[in-house]
């Protein structure tokens, strides 16, 4: 080997790792840069997706319940008809009864019929229209409301109503056979025109006394009125917050029921335009008129703080009905909610990018002087120990793999520091258990082992009892630590296996791997038992309602869902603190 050769060898070999170790030092310190950058970024589009999605998902339920809530008040209006009429047609015969009884022995007949038909005469409903008549076998009036009373002592047996029924001949028949019923007709109506005629329920009952029989009447839309604006006012009433409000319209675009904006109300706002001039009125009729109703967007008042703001509505037809019925939420709020979890994952991201800096620097500063050590030596010894360089680069394969190893090993710190980091990406930050986002996986993957590998599964779906209450009595901390200690209190219930997840403000879900329903309403019922047993120090003691089901075949994520949505409002609805499963 000739000298300029052996020098250049030597050069080669003093300058080589500070190359080379260096090199790799800053591509491996990019690549994890970069990758965790990437990360970072998914993680902030997941939390925006599952947030939106989660709100749109806690609307649909609401609206879906106020139908069903709408559906049964109607199935139990005309029982609730029957209920009144006849409830004041037996307490007019009690008094009736109770005025012969003591003065039959006293009084001539027509002195203790005047008396009756005295007493009863008082008793009227809903501003006249409805009261308590009395008449004979013969169809002659006795008593007769006021705007009928020129017809008392005349017989109106011949009386046909709007659809040409006898309807005094079939009352008279009515209690002669049976004694007492039921009988739909029509009649007319005080403050109306006496041509007119209105549906009306009718109970009649046999007196007993005089050929006489008893009755009253209600205007079927009066008792739907009523139980509308119950029914209205309930839902109402559940909005979870002055932003948050339900509204309902008719088809002709006329506000039915418009939250705190009851200024709205009997209105018609068909043409009504909102900060861009949109007619959403309109577009939310169309919405509501489709097969498929969709979502509408457009810029309103938020009630909450009295500003303009960007709101994400949905609205569906009340069957049976001309209305609609909608809710929203504003997008601000959430955004509010959002920024606060993109603040937490940014200044982890920024930890996480500080320590892989710094990590990157003391490991490439280490090389470096490694690299030094290494060349010098080997430079001053090449000459003298040339038949020592096989070993000397025994000894540079060794110093590499330490290097490496602590590459390795950092990259494992790194690894570690990734999976914290999605940890809060799919934990819930105020229970520290699954959030939303995490439950909607597992539950899809459970379902795609139960078809792939037929196995089965349980689902127990929970809320809390009057939580909202529990914050408005008490405060937001409190209500928070009621929320943490029942999270603990359910986590002791359950298995390692089993998934535990808060899906909604006081709302939680349970997956129960290769558990059937049997076993799955013994542990709902156990966990029930005990947060109903246990003392909370701050508050009165509180109770949850749950609803269980467990996994049929082919069934989609979606079907699942709502079946231990429905089964939990059965529980709810049915007197709360129970547990109701789908059989």
């Amino acid at each position: 080997m000739n000298f300029s050769l052996e020098k250049n060898l030597i050069r080669l070999i003093a300058l080589g790792p500070f190359i080379f170790i260096p090199f790799v030092v800053i591509v491996i310190s990019s690549v994890v840069i970069y990758q965790n950058q990437q990360y970072y970024k998914r993680s902030i589009a997941e939390i925006e997706n599952s947030y939106i999605n989660t709100q749109k998902n806690v609307i649909l339920s609401k609206i879906d319940s106020s139908i069903k809530l709408m559906e049964y008040q109607q199935s139990i209006t005309e029982r609730m008809l029957q209920e009144k009429v006849k409830s004041r047609v037996d307490t007019a015969y009690s008094v009736a009864q109770n005025i012969y009884t003591q003065n039959k022995n006293t009084k001539s007949p027509q002195e203790i019929q005047k008396m009756i038909t005295d007493s009863l005469r008082p008793l009227v409903w809903n501003g006249g229209e409805s009261f308590i008549f009395i008449l004979d076998f013969d169809g002659v009036f006795h008593l007769a409301p006021n705007y009928l009373r020129h017809l008392e002592g005349h017989s109106i047996i011949d009386f046909q109503d709007a659809t040409k029924r006898y309807v005094i001949r079939e009352e008279i028949a009515k209690v002669k056979n049976t004694g007492e019923g039921y009988l739909w007709d029509t009649f007319t109506r005080p403050k109306f025109d006496p041509k007119k005629q209105f549906r009306q329920l009718a109970y009649v009952k046999n007196l007993g006394l005089y050929n006489w029989y008893i009755g009253s009447a209600e205007y079927l839309d009066t008792t739907t009125k009523e139980m509308e604006k119950s029914t209205l006012e309930i839902i109402n009433n559940s909005a979870a917050s002055d932003s948050e409000y339900f509204f309902v319209l008719d088809q002709a675009g006329n506000f039915i029921s418009a939250g705190k904006n009851s200024d709205l109300v009997g209105k018609n706002v068909l043409s009504l335009k909102d900060a861009d001039g949109k007619e959403f009125i309109k577009e939310l009729l169309k919405s509501a008129a489709s097969d498929h109703p969709f979502w509408i967007t457009y810029k309103w008042k938020n009630p909450a703080n009295m500003h303009i703001e960007l709101k994400h509505t949905y609205v569906k037809r009340i069957p049976n009905t001309n209305w609609v019925i909608g809710s929203g939420f504003y997008v601000e709020e959430l955004n509010k909610k959002i920024a606060d979890k993109k603040m937490e994952l940014s200044r982890i991201n920024k930890k996480q990018f500080n320590n892989i800096l710094i990590f990157s620097l003391m490991i490439l500063l280490i090389s470096l002087i490694i690299s030094y050590m290494i060349s010098n030596r080997i430079r001053k010894r090449f000459v003298d120990y040339s038949g020592m360089i096989e070993l000397k680069n025994r000894e540079l394969t060794v110093l590499n793999a330490e290097l490496e190893n602590i590459v390795i090993d950092r990259t494992a710190k790194l690894h570690e520091a990734y999976e914290k980091m999605e940890k809060i990406a799919i934990t819930d930050s105020l229970t520290n258990i699954n959030n939303r986002y995490y439950f909607n996986n597992a539950l899809q993957n459970e379902i795609n082992r139960a078809i792939r590998y037929d196995s089965f599964f349980s689902l127990i779906m929970f809320d809390i009892d009057h939580f909202k209450q529990v914050n408005d009595t008490y405060g937001h901390d409190v209500g928070d630590n009621v929320l943490r200690k029942i999270v603990d209190i359910v986590s002791s219930c359950l298995r390692e296996s089993d998934i535990f997840a808060r899906i909604g403000g006081e709302e939680f879900i349970i997956i129960l791997p290769q558990t059937t329903l049997e076993s799955a309403i013994e542990i709902g019922d156990r966990i029930r038992k005990s947060i109903e047993n246990y003392f909370f120090e701050m508050i009165e003691n509180t109770t949850i309602s749950l609803g269980v089901v467990a996994y049929r075949e082919n069934e989609s994520f979606e079907e699942i869902l709502k079946r231990v949505d429905t089964v939990l409002y059965e529980a709810k609805k049915s007197g709360r603190n129970r547990l109701i499963a789908d059989i």
